[in-house]
């Protein structure tokens, strides 16, 4: 499995109008809404190059992706290296809840837009609230760290705080 590299701008936002618009104007395609329940199993402590990993399993009509990454915070953005598998046996949830335990589990609807390189998510997460998450994918040729400045730069106005860590970590902080 190929490891992935993503760097994230992830912030509160309470309408997600204004950021529709701008999507629009920039040459985002709008792609789809989707459901998901994602569920965070407990791992061991992270005893490497500092950060967090997570491990996830994804589920949405019916589909299930397992995700493993590693993320780290760097300002206000986030760094993700993450690999993904599909996943076509059901039960593999019941053994990673029996053997690793359930952390979080974090229900959302996620309207997804693209341009590019970068994903736009605009998440309704349950017990949470509204937030922008912009995932700007490693690609050759393209720099993404000026592109996450010029993410920031556009959707500044609109956007409430920064969220540092995953929803994993706001709904545990909720409970």
């Amino acid at each position: 499995m190929t490891l992935r590299l993503n760097r994230e701008i992830k912030a509160f936002c309470s309408d997600f109008e204004p950021i529709r618009r701008l999507l629009q104007g920039s040459g985002a395609v709008f792609a789809e809404v989707k459901e998901q329940v994602d569920y965070f199993y407990r791992l061991p402590a992270n005893d490497d190059k500092g950060g967090t990993r997570r491990l996830k399993l994804r589920t949405e009509k019916g589909n299930r992706q397992l995700i493993y990454y590693h993320d780290r915070q760097e300002g206000n953005a986030r760094t993700s290296t993450f690999q993904l598998w599909e996943i076509s046996d059901a039960q593999l949830q019941e053994v990673l809840k029996a053997a690793l335990g359930i952390r979080a589990v974090v229900r959302k609807s996620r309207e997804m837009w693209h341009r590019e390189n970068v994903i736009f998510n605009l998440d309704t997460v349950e017990e949470v609230g509204q937030i922008l998450e912009v995932e700007v994918q490693e690609e050759d040729g393209c720099d993404i760290e000026s592109q996450v400045e010029e993410y920031k730069r556009l959707f500044e106005p609109y956007l409430g705080d920064y969220i540092e860590g995953s929803n994993e970590d706001l709904v545990v902080a909720e409970k």
